[in-house]
């Protein structure tokens, strides 16, 4: 065995030729032995020419001792037994399958055909449905990252989407790939997505490869679909019983409607004829009368009393006229008024020198006094 920074060589030699083996280090699993010198092996893989060296070789995806289990399905069975014994193919464990879900989370890989055929069963099975798709390689040396990753990505928007009460939340995903080589579904037989699958809080259907192909995301998923139709077919709105019920909730509903109607008018018949033998109509006229009455009288008084209260204003009006200063000023008079507005009733209030403002019917003059003169109020003539 020849090693190099990208691969490794084995040397395999029969009678006739000599060929180099090719097992690129990404295709090497870890703990994998490396077979010894003179042992023989089973290697499958691909012929490739090598040009540098004109020669053709085969670059192996698998090495398996000859007449015994290859390293892979030593690995596979290890840890099958390993998830086994911790319960994580356990039907107990298995939640059940939403019917007729609302929300659906579909993962796999946008550029093959499973995501039409997808789509083509749930437009016809469930129309109402909402589809969430995240993308996902499917095979190669990055899938099983890949595919745990988003496992775990749309499981936590689900869980999100139902403790907010959204309608239509995700309730289920569908992890789904097409038919391929037991190399081709390899990333659904790996450790890291097997434990995102069991660690999940939403249902997970497994619909990988063909019927007859079998992964242990298939045992460690809460449902197998042989196919992806399968799996979406599993998620059917069952559109048939759906029809089914809604017509016979309808004629229920008109058996209920028509009986509660006919009720209704034999009710009514009833009270009518109830009303009949208490004729209530002269009772009504009555009444009728005596508010038209009533609603007269209002009237009346109402006029009255506002014919009264324009008299009384008229004649307020009169009195306080010819109580106005505004009159007495009118005959002839003045208001005679000091320093401060204060007015001069004596002739005691207005020195010699004061300044007087005299306030007559029209206008007001300003006066200084020069003489004081008392009056027969004071005692003199």
């Amino acid at each position: 065995m020849r090693s190099s920074a990208g691969h490794e060589y084995l040397t395999l030699r029969d009678e006739e030729s000599t060929l180099d083996v090719v097992r690129f280090r990404g295709a090497i699993r870890p703990g994998e032995e490396t077979p010894t010198v003179g042992e023989i092996v089973v290697v499958r893989g691909r012929i490739d020419l090598y040009s540098p060296r004109s020669r053709y070789q085969l670059v192996a995806t698998t090495v398996e001792r000859a007449g015994g289990m290859g390293l892979l399905s030593r690995e596979l069975e290890a840890l099958k037994r390993t998830l086994q014994a911790e319960g994580l193919f356990d039907a107990a464990r298995k939640r059940p399958i939403p019917h007729a879900p609302r929300g659906i989370g579909l993962i796999t890989s946008t550029s093959g055909a499973v995501l039409h055929d997808v789509l083509r069963v749930l437009r016809r099975e469930a129309p109402l449905a909402r589809l969430v798709v995240v993308h996902t390689a499917v095979q190669g040396a990055g899938a099983p990252e890949e595919i745990a990753k988003a496992i775990a990505r749309i499981d936590d928007c689900a869980v999100k989407e139902r403790r907010s009460g959204r309608p239509d939340a995700i309730s289920v995903l569908l992890l789904a790939r097409g038919g391929g080589s037991s190399d081709d579904l390899g990333a659904f037989n790996v450790e890291g997505v097997l434990r995102a699958i069991a660690a999940a809080a939403t249902p997970i259907i497994s619909a990988v490869g063909h019927e007859s192909d079998v992964t242990l995301a298939d045992l460690v998923a809460d449902l197998r679909a042989g196919t992806p139709s399968i799996g979406a077919a599993a998620l059917s709105s069952d559109l048939l019983q759906l029809r089914h019920d809604v017509t016979r909730l309808r004629d229920r509903g008109g058996r209920v409607l028509a009986f509660a109607v006919d009720r209704a008018e034999r009710q009514l018949q009833e009270a009518a004829r109830a009303l009949d033998d208490v004729s209530p109509m002269d009772r009504i006229e009555r009444a009728q009368e005596r508010v038209a009455q009533l609603s007269d009288d209002l009237a009346r008084a109402a006029h009255a009393s506002l014919h009264t209260a324009t008299n009384t204003l008229g004649q307020l009006n009169l009195l306080l006229g010819a109580l106005s200063p505004l009159q007495v000023l009118a005959r002839g008079y003045a208001i005679v008024a000091g320093d401060g507005g204060r007015a001069v009733r004596s002739w005691r209030d207005a020195p010699i020198g004061a300044l007087l403002h005299i306030r007559l019917a029209k206008g007001a003059v300003r006066a200084t006094v020069t003489e004081r003169v008392k009056g027969v109020a004071d005692g003199e003539a």
